[in-house]
């Protein structure tokens, strides 16, 4: 498809009979309410998995090389996905890949009914799930800007991240308590049986989750193709630089999850409901966050994220050093806000800056350095957190995040960022 000013005939861009409001799109609320469930099932496992790998082993180091596991997918083959996103069947592989996680985090509970060493399976299917993970997001980041017209993907996004943070609102807190009760293996089945009901949704998508594509024989080589997203992210300077913020900002970031539950369940010896219920307090702050950022799509994307990212940093600190669960509380909130911000102003960015044909990569290819780096600061979390223990590791984050969100605050690329018409670089 030609590239040019004139974008009135690409997929996602403004166009005549668009729907006027998110909820008439039939499409886009069946595609919302599975992928709602299958978020609900994450944030389980979001709490649930790390409590298991603290009982099993209630080591730091252990807690890090799971995280590992869990990223190393995106580093390998983030680019590769995103090339077949825009070669394949976007909706088949979103399907496939449900299924196949599906059947996977069922072995972890099935371990306990079998009486097999349930380390060892955590250990073996995590880097499976979270490949399937990879393939999966590659053709949801390509599809959600088919669903809507371009104009609403910033509200689009809100929508689907503020959607996410209700689940994990009252995830983490029901997958605290269940993990007290019957222990965090069996809990995790609940996100396996979410992979199912997102499946089933996708089968009921009617839209076609991506634009015409050339014949087969026609198409480059897949290598081409993977050069060519990264090419565009070169070439196109507030996309590379908004990508270089939450690439570094991520690694930064990485190890906070499990230094927040090291911290809450050894450090100060709370239960796995308290442990819940601060993590869904996280929750409660993202979902005010999105209803914000997806209100002000429209606005310098770049300069909030870097304002949010600076007060997440700050909201750390004082998580670290309240004390009592009430303030651990409102500073988790707070958190949740400011994370909320940043992520949903990123996404708006990379979602509305490419053309349809490279959604996929671009979006496999800003993964790849997010999340495929995340073991840097995921394997360094797990030996700070057996050496200097939870707090410390969270200032020590904290700090990074600050002086991450300094360094890039001199980029005025960064702080000019605004959302884009999904054209290349003249």
């Amino acid at each position: 498809m030609p590239h040019g000013p004139d974008t009135a005939n690409e997929p996602g861009a403004p166009r005549q009979g668009a729907p006027s409001s998110l909820w008439r799109n039939r499409d886009f609320r069946t595609f919302l309410g599975g992928q709602g469930v299958s978020a609900f099932g994450d944030s389980i496992s979001f709490t649930a998995l790390p409590l298991l790998v603290i009982a099993l082993t209630g080591s730091g180091v252990a807690m890090g090389i799971v995280g590992v596991l869990t990223t190393l997918p995106d580093l390998f083959f983030g680019l590769p996905a995103g090339a077949l996103a825009d070669r394949w069947d976007r909706r088949r592989m979103m399907l496939y890949a449900d299924l196949g996680r599906a059947a996977l985090t069922a072995l972890i509970p099935l371990s306990f009914i079998v009486g097999i060493d349930t380390m060892a399976v955590v250990l073996l299917v995590t880097a499976p799930i979270n490949l399937l993970r990879v393939i999966f997001m590659a053709g949801f980041t390509a599809a959600v800007p088919n669903l809507v017209a371009r104009e609403q993907i910033g509200r689009a996004t809100g929508v689907v991240e503020g959607l996410f943070s209700l689940t994990f609102i009252v995830g983490p807190a029901i997958a605290g308590v269940l993990s007290h009760v019957v222990g965090p293996g069996p809990t995790i089945a609940l996100d396996a049986a979410s992979f199912l009901f997102s499946a089933g949704a996708l089968t009921l998508v009617r839209k076609r989750l991506q634009a015409d594509r050339r014949d087969d024989a026609e198409r480059p080589h897949i290598v081409s193709d993977i050069v060519e997203g990264v090419r565009y992210i070169a070439g196109q300077r507030t996309l590379r630089t908004v990508i270089a913020f939450w690439g570094v900002a991520s690694i930064a970031s990485a190890p906070l999850v499990p230094a927040v539950i090291f911290y809450l369940a050894i450090d100060r010896g709370q239960s796995s409901d308290v442990v819940g219920t601060v993590v869904s307090a996280y929750g409660v702050g993202y979902f005010i966050g999105a209803i914000l950022a997806g209100r002000s799509a429209a606005t310098r994307l770049g300069a909030g994220m870097l304002v949010a990212n600076a007060a997440s940093g700050l909201a750390l600190i004082a998580f670290a050093t309240a004390g009592t669960v009430p303030l651990e509380l409102a500073a988790s909130a707070a958190a949740g806000v400011t994370g909320s911000v940043v992520l949903i102003s990123y996404l708006t960015l990379r979602a509305t800056i490419p053309p349809d044909e490279l959604l996929g990569r671009v979006g496999s290819t800003a993964r790849t350095i997010s999340l495929g780096l995340q073991p840097i600061g995921l394997f360094a979390g797990g030996i700070l957190l057996d050496a200097i223990g939870g707090r410390m590791t969270i200032l020590i984050i904290a700090g990074a995040i600050l002086a991450v969100t300094g360094l890039f605050a001199f980029s005025p690329t960064l702080r000019g960022a605004v959302a884009g018409t999904g054209q290349r670089p003249a």
